[in-house]
């Protein structure tokens, strides 16, 4: 339990563990574990969307403190999933599963062209329309 002054009022704050794992740009990585307040979803929208336009990220440990650069982490993985309010849907892709890039479809690949044995690809169909060139006369 963590307390938590507000106001004049002691609330006692549930928490539960968690993980984050922080992936950096030079492709080192570090997890940390942590208590975390259990809360509601919009406030932890509110912190998730105030951690994204800060500068610098600070966890402090026991010993001391890190303040990492936002601008070196290339992805941070949080569990438990932070629970968020569903109206943030546009923001949030929802059930999703990692896979392998070799499950995952060549982003250029649109479908199986009947006439062809192999899968169209948009840099195949595109056409040129080629104009004549007006001649210049000095």
């Amino acid at each position: 339990m963590q307390s938590n002054q507000q106001e004049g009022t002691l609330t006692m704050l549930k928490t539960v563990p968690a993980t984050v794992t922080i992936q950096f740009t030079d492709g080192t990585t570090q997890c940390f574990e942590f208590e975390a307040p259990e809360i509601d979803p919009m406030t932890s929208a509110s912190r998730l969307e105030k951690l994204l336009v800060r500068k610098q990220l600070q966890i402090h440990l026991s010993d001391r403190v890190l303040i990492i650069p936002m601008a070196s982490i290339k992805c941070m993985e949080f569990k438990p999933v932070p629970r968020l309010p569903p109206n943030l849907s546009e923001f949030v892709i929802r059930n999703a599963r990692p896979i392998s890039a070799s499950q995952a479809s060549n982003w250029n690949e649109l479908a199986t062209d009947p006439e062809r044995d192999h899968p169209t690809r948009i840099y195949d169909i595109a056409s040129v329309h080629e104009r004549p060139i007006a001649s210049i006369e000095k």
